[in-house]
């Protein structure tokens, strides 16, 4: 029996944090900001502190971060191996130069020695790649990696589907339109069908509305921060500069969506099999 869990954020902020749990085996999708770390490595060592593989959408911290700092911090969290395919550093240093505290050269010094100093192997996720853990019980398929055309490193993130217990998990990570168009251009719809998708870019903006028509999800799972759901701006309510609440219509009009999971309510465990 596989579980999903969904991580709250513990201080209110954009976070993408998941765990595949299958018989033991763990599996960690992105992990949040640096700030997250110590709830997600209480988390983990109580799920038993061995990750078999942490899979990393894209180079924006508020995904790897959680990572980074776990490797430097916590040798008691043990991870065999990370998947992720990021852009040469020269793109991501001109699209991002400074991220949070941390110019990006910096962060990308910091990631590599972390891997490097806990001898962590690397698995570089290519289109079409499957990689399949606790028996086969659970696959992960690259559906798509960065394209340099594209000048936002948001535009980078690598989609991943997973399969467990008969159901599907799609990944966006922080996609935006032209990736979004990108993908259902370039990917077998079928392999777009999904069961649980991941709201792209937290929710408030990213693909379009096409994408999730494609995807035609039963259940959605919202990354997405209470001031970001509800675009909280100087006026209150749908004042802010963000899109969450149009996208929430678009989902609203999509016949198919059955539940909606959401950070806000907080870390929330997904029995696959029973949902």
């Amino acid at each position: 029996m596989a579980k999903l869990h969904f991580l709250k954020s513990v201080t209110d902020t954009i976070n993408t944090s998941f765990i595949i749990e299958s018989n033991g085996t763990l599996i960690v999708f992105d992990g949040g900001f640096e700030s997250e770390e110590p709830y997600l490595y209480e988390y983990l060592k109580g799920l038993g502190g061995h990750v078999k593989a942490w899979f990393l959408t894209h180079f924006h911290d508020d995904h790897f971060g959680c990572f980074l700092t776990m490797l430097q911090k916590h040798p008691d969290i043990t991870v065999d191996e990370v998947c992720y395919n990021f852009p040469p550093d020269e793109y991501l240093v001109r699209w991002e130069p400074k991220q949070s505290h941390n110019p990006t050269e910096v962060w990308l010094s910091l990631f590599r020695e972390a891997i490097a100093a806990r001898n962590i192997p690397v698995v570089t996720a290519t289109v079409g790649d499957v990689y399949a853990f606790d028996g086969g019980n659970v696959t992960v398929r690259v559906l798509r990696t960065y394209n340099t055309a594209f000048n936002y490193i948001n535009n980078s993130s690598t989609v991943f589907r997973v399969e467990v217990d008969g159901k599907s998990i799609l990944f966006l990570g922080d996609l935006e339109p032209d990736g979004g168009h990108e993908l259902i251009e370039t990917v077998d719809h079928a392999l777009l069908k999904a069961d649980y998708v991941q709201m792209a870019h937290h929710g408030q903006g990213g693909v379009e509305k096409e994408v999730y028509e494609v995807v035609k999800p039963t259940y959605c799972l919202w990354p997405t921060p209470s001031w970001l759901w509800d675009n909280m701006g100087p006026g209150g309510y749908d004042t802010g500069a963000f899109r969450t609440v149009i996208v929430r219509g678009w989902i609203s009009s999509l016949r198919c969506v059955k539940k909606h999971y959401r950070m806000t309510e907080g870390t929330q465990v997904i029995d696959l099999a029973a949902d």
